[in-house]
């Protein structure tokens, strides 16, 4: 029988499929890595090479298509418009972009190279890769290299970078085995001539695919034991670049002085401290107030309040950040700092309720003397220390209740100019900066009329432009020079002090009152505790500053600006927070939280004034009707990376349809046109077996081209192929020539073609 495979079979698809999605973890990590941004675009162009190789169009015809296709993204990415109307032009400019790239590649200037030309290159590896995973899938059925290599990225990434690659792991390994596991099979098959139909073959496949995906999750899900050595990493960095025998050498980690920022650093992955918790958080030290162009101060006369624990009293420790009119979720964690890491102050999420000092833990020296608390109600920074000797408690557990809050959006957009006194007092304060830091701001922000999308332009600007995330080649500003002038007109590259601090600034030369907030992000997720929560590791790498911003009637709202990071702040539609209040009750869920009264004394301005709060309803029925008018008015499809692709399928399914019969069209005319001789001859016979292999008649390794025909014409139920493989034997072994063979023959080579094609 002939060996004429289906190409829409399940095995071929699932194949693509899962090789698509490998591919795909290599560019996952790049927007966190590099400042390549519209990563959708190259998933999409990525995709529909998969597409083309999967049909197996003919080179001629798929790489000018891709190469439509790489000139339409980058028509998107750096032009926009209609390509349509407007590609011409487009390809016209990559022309002479191309060859000044060209000749700064043979220059070795490699940082003079376009961004658009860096995509372009990015496009046609991607291409390149594709081809390839589909020459190791249809021709070798071989691709444990690219599997091995990609896991090894992958675990270079999670190592050195900030890139985390815990899911990404196990997606890879379970398509990978996934993968191997068809190919082996396909590879079995086609060697020991093997014959399965469809309905073994889907279940075969189905059954490895469950039991793959059930050790996968069990895996997952199990407890692990913890590592019962230290991180090895940073130490062996530290010693292969010599810094650790330097004393001024700077790794990453917590620090209380920020007066100069700036300089690079090495990576540090030594835990700190373990948190468990319903969530990730990022966990608060403090924040500062005083920008000096350099770095950040605390104001001078800091709000402080020092009170000794007394049972008797059982006064909460507790730090008020936003208003009554704020959702708040209350929640518990409980932290355990490391023996060699303790701190004196504590980390919290959101906003701190109460220090449980049953469960609170510090330094053996200090057990027996009694304790106080020192609150900085303006940093946030709550202390514990000796009430004997006012020496600071170095604590090693603590269990904390917080309010975690859910910030309405709505509310957020509503406009008011009602910032206390006392605020914009501190929260606006600026030493001289150079005017086009201003500016900038003002043209982020320009189309906007309310505080809460101006602070999101200002969040988004950073990932949408050229800003590139670094931690090893960061300047310092020099004498004179200001910080974050330095990193937006002309470094544009850093860490979270540069992107948090340069929000601030600028979000303060809008008069919207800001300020800069450092601690950890939420860690590395390591398992569940008995209760259902989980525990959370935070090293000295999660270290990390971000912005609060002041809203009136809210309170101090986070936002994260630096690229590369999610944070984890809860930011809702006002319809949205009234379904989870729904559900769960407000008594059981959220509920607006009673700080203890504090007097409004005037020595004390920082202490949260106590203000009549606009219902959040109201906010919502207008701006829920804009909403609502907006979104009726949007179209489905209107995002060309929708409907583009679909058209891109539909082109591709018609073009499978028909694309075999177009090419036995060509070919008919093409052979018509040419001289009738013997030489003709040979080049349609051999010109014909290439056809018949590409409708699926292939001819065996170890088969004879005699009994190859013979095959042909018992499937075509003809005689022609025979009587056409005889003359062409007669021409290469016997030097038979024949002026009038090709015209004899002309009408048996056609027949086949027909009889094929019909």
């Amino acid at each position: 029988m002939l060996k004429n495979r289906n190409i829409f079979s399940f095995s071929l698809i699932l194949i693509y499929g899962l090789a698509f999605l490998v591919l795909w973890e290599w560019l996952r990590p790049l927007p966190i890595i590099t400042d390549t941004g519209n990563l959708y675009v190259f998933v999409w162009f990525t995709f529909f090479c998969f597409i083309f190789m999967y049909l197996r169009v003919a080179s001629y015809i798929s790489v000018p298509i891709i190469f439509i296709a790489m000139m339409y993204g980058l028509h998107y990415i750096f032009f926009g418009g209609s390509f349509i109307l407007e590609g011409f032009s487009t390809l016209t400019w990559f022309g002479e972009d191309f060859a000044r790239n060209i000749e700064f590649l043979f220059n070795r200037k490699m940082n003079d190279l376009s961004y658009e030309f860096r995509s372009f290159l990015l496009f046609l590896v991607l291409a390149i890769t594709s081809y390839l995973i589909h020459f190791w899938i249809y021709h070798v059925k071989k691709i444990f290299s690219f599997l091995f290599i990609t896991i090894i990225y992958v675990t270079i990434l999670d190592t050195f970078t900030i890139y985390d690659a815990s899911t990404s792991i196990v997606r890879l390994v379970v398509s990978s085995f996934l993968l191997m596991t068809i190919l082996f099979k396909m590879r079995l098959e086609e060697t020991e001539r093997i014959k399965t139909d469809k309905l073994s073959n889907g279940v075969w496949i189905s059954i490895m695919t469950c039991m793959i995906a059930f050790v996968a999750v069990v895996a997952f899900f199990l407890p692990k034991y913890e590592p019962h050595w230290p991180d090895p990493l940073p130490m062996v960095q530290g010693a292969m670049s010599g810094e650790n025998l330097s004393g001024g050498h700077r790794t990453i980690g917590y620090s209380d002085n920020d007066e100069r920022l700036g300089g690079g650093f090495a990576y540090d992955d030594t835990v700190v401290f373990t948190a468990v918790a319903n969530q990730g958080h990022y966990w608060r030290g403090e924040s500062k107030e005083i920008y000096t162009g350099k770095g950040w101060e605390s104001v001078e006369q800091q709000l402080n309040r020092t009170f000794r624990y007394s049972e008797q009293y059982n006064e909460k420790v507790s730090v008020q950040f936003y208003e009554q009119g704020t959702a708040k979720h209350v929640q518990e964690t409980t932290i355990t700092m490391l023996d060699d890491r303790h701190f004196s102050h504590f980390f919290y999420p959101g906003e701190l309720l109460e220090v449980h000092v049953d469960g609170l833990k510090y330094n053996a020296e200090f057990l027996e003397e009694p304790f106080q608390f020192s609150i900085d109600y303006v940093s946030g920074k709550v202390s514990a220390m000796s009430s004997t000797n006012h020496n600071p408690l170095l604590l090693q557990e603590y269990l904390i209740t917080y309010n975690y809050p859910s910030f309405v959006i709505e509310q957020l957009k509503y406009r008011t100019n009602l910032d206390p006194d006392h605020i914009k007092e501190v929260y606006l304060q600026l030493p001289e900066l150079p005017e086009r830091v201003g500016i900038l701001a003002s043209e982020i922000t320009r189309n906007y009329d309310n505080r809460y999308d101006k602070v999101k332009a200002i969040e988004e600007y950073f990932s949408e432009y050229d800003y590139k995330y670094e931690t090893q080649d960061v300047a310092i500003p020099s004498e004179g020079q200001d910080y974050v002038d330095q990193f937006l007109f002309e470094t544009r590259r850093g860490y979270c002090n540069n992107f948090s601090t340069s929000m601030v600034v600028m979000l303060r030369t809008l008069d919207i009152p800001a300020r800069w907030v450092k601690g950890f992000t939420q860690g590395r997720e390591i398992g569940l505790v008995e209760n259902g929560k989980k525990k959370y590791e935070i090293t000295n790498a999660n270290a990390h500053s971000w912005v609060e911003v002041y809203f009136p009637n809210v309170g101090w709202v986070p936002f994260e600006p630096t690229r590369g990071f999610n944070a984890s702040f809860e930011f809702v539609e006002g319809n949205q927070l009234d379904r989870e209040l729904d559900q769960s009750g407000v008594e059981e869920s959220y509920e607006q939280v009673q700080v203890p009264q504090r007097d409004n004394d005037p020595e004390n301005p920082f202490l949260p004034l106590e203000e009549e709060v606009e219902s959040i309803s109201t906010i919502e029925e207008s701006v829920t009707t804009e909403v609502e008018e907006s979104s009726s008015k949007s179209f489905p499809f209107s995002n060309p990376f929708i409907w583009f692709p679909l058209i891109m399928l539909l082109i591709g399914f018609l073009f499978y349809k028909t694309y075999k019969r177009l090419i036995t069209f060509f070919f008919l005319t093409w052979f018509k046109l040419k001289s009738r001789d013997e030489n003709t001859y040979l080049s349609a016979y051999e010109r014909l077996l290439w056809l018949l292999q590409l409708n699926g008649y292939y001819r065996y390794t170890d088969e004879t081209l005699r009994e190859y025909a013979s095959r042909i014409d018992k499937s075509l139920s003809c005689t022609e192929m025979t009587r056409l493989t005889l003359k062409y034997e007669k021409i290469i072994y016997g030097n038979f020539k024949d002026p009038s063979l090709w015209k004899e023959m002309h009408s048996s080579w056609e027949a086949i073609l027909r009889k094929m094609g019909s």
